[in-house]
């Protein structure tokens, strides 16, 4: 069976792929779970706090160039 083309992208992908799970010292399919719901995780939460950003036109802790009073934890 031939191996597809892969971009030098994909590889460098999954290049990281494989050095995260050495450094993991992933050993079990329990460990690899853990890992990826911890990755999983970190990405939804990168990803709310950016749309919250965007929302709310400033960012984390940018109190002084807000155009608002509300704050970001729901208290004015």
């Amino acid at each position: 069976m031939s191996r597809r083309n892969r971009s030098p992208e994909e590889e460098a992908r999954r290049g990281k792929i494989r050095e995260l799970l050495q450094e993991s010292n992933v050993t079990s399919m329990e460990d690899i779970q853990n890992l990826f719901k911890e990755t999983i995780a970190e990405f939804l939460e990168n990803g709310l706090d950016s749309e919250l950003d965007e929302e709310l036109e400033y960012t984390r802790y940018d109190y002084k160039n807000k155009e608002t009073d509300n704050s970001r934890n729901g208290h004015s």
